[in-house]
């Protein structure tokens, strides 16, 4: 018996678009977001010139850091392991679970707060928490965020990302309830809700963190917390496509986003188990993005 964060928990590959790149470091060239969106064509009359204009450029960069971790198999434990005990199927799996964690950790800290993108707003202080049933209004909330975002960027918001925490709440919300008790079979489930809140996909970060040294009491506490982001985000990659933000993975030798390398250390007489990422999860467009900080109580 083994407690360990499934697979689906972690959600951060799956908000922004993973982009392999062949540098660890570069340039990403970013268009003035006004500059399309101008109407500056203008009647011409015969013999005249037509109206002219042009648009600006600048450059963000990227770095790909290594986050690692490793585990290490002394021969005496694995020559006296009995069945069903496997030391390296399970210093794989402690490994390569400590490095989808950091993944999450590191987008929650850098994209799942305030301060971050176009627009923040408040439970209570902005608008009602989604935990009030009576009185907030979650899909009027989410639209006005949709309308915020596509009038900063000219596109249309397609992905929410709730903490767990909210999604309990919101899909007992009597407005959605209301919304299907006479079509459906009072069940929400994450692509109705979607529908209905007009997003292409909601993704709920259920993943679980212990902030306790090991030793100590377990302390337990939902990475994503109890908030929300509604954001444009370009599904696949794209040139010319604006997009809350890309995750830009240095595939160094075609080794993948997260790999594992197996180490001999003859000297100690162990074989280290030891994972490997190379990434950034870059902010690349902070107008398509609308926070909800402390969406529910």
């Amino acid at each position: 018996v083994a407690y360990v964060n499934e697979a689906n928990a972690y959600i951060s590959d799956k908000i922004y678009p993973v982009v392999p790149v062949k540098k660890q470091s570069d340039l990403i060239p970013q268009y003035a977001s006004g500059d399309f969106l101008r109407d500056e064509a203008q009647f011409r009359a015969p013999g005249a010139q037509s109206e002219g204009g042009g648009w600006t450029t600048s450059t963000a960069t990227y770095f790909a850091r290594n986050v690692a971790f490793h585990k290490d198999i002394p021969d005496e434990v694995r020559d006296n392991a009995d069945p069903p005990y496997d030391p390296d199927v399970e210093s794989t799996l402690y490994v390569t679970d400590k490095i989808l964690m950091k993944r999450d950790t590191l987008w929650v800290t850098d994209h799942f707060t305030t301060g971050k993108w176009g627009t923040d707003v408040t439970g209570v202080t902005n608008f009602v928490q989604w935990s009030d049933y009576a009185l907030s209004d979650p899909i009027g909330d989410v639209a006005t965020g949709g309308d915020t975002v596509h009038l900063a960027t000219a596109q249309e918001a397609n992905t929410l990302v709730l903490g767990r925490q909210v999604w309990t709440k919101l899909r007992n919300h009597p407005d959605f309830i209301e919304r299907i008790k006479y079509t459906q079979r009072g069940v929400l489930t994450i692509d109705l809700v979607a529908s209905m809140l007009e997003v292409a996909r909601i993704l709920i970060g259920r993943a679980i963190k212990n902030t306790a040294k090991q030793g100590q009491t377990v302390t337990n506490a939902y990475v994503y917390g109890k908030h929300a982001l509604l954001a444009f985000v370009a599904l696949r990659p794209s040139l010319m496509t604006p997009s809350a933000g890309y995750t830009f993975h240095w595939n160094r030798r075609n080794l993948g986003l997260t790999y594992i390398k197996r180490i001999r250390m003859e000297p100690e007489g162990v074989d280290r188990i030891e994972g490997h990422s190379y990434f950034d999860q870059k902010l690349v467009a902070s107008g398509a993005g609308y926070f909800f900080s402390s969406a529910v109580a």
